[in-house]
């Protein structure tokens, strides 16, 4: 059995989609939205141990895009 970890992401609200979308392409399925501040949400995803860090570098890339677009 694989051990599976929670991660959690907290984002601006209008980075939502782009993070949900970016994690099931990924093939994250178990994806939680809960309101964090009135502004920011925190994304919870259920990840193997062993993926732990591609959600790291997932959150880098997506982060990195956000920064060169503004």
């Amino acid at each position: 059995m694989i051990e599976t970890k929670k991660a959690g992401i907290a984002v601006d609200n209008y980075k939502i989609e782009k993070f949900k979308t970016a994690l099931m392409q990924a093939g994250f399925e178990n994806i939680e939205i809960t309101p964090f501040t009135y502004d920011t949400s925190l994304i919870k995803v259920a990840v193997p141990a062993d993926r732990i860090h591609d959600v790291h570098k997932l959150c880098i890339k997506l982060q990195t895009d956000f920064n060169r677009s503004n």
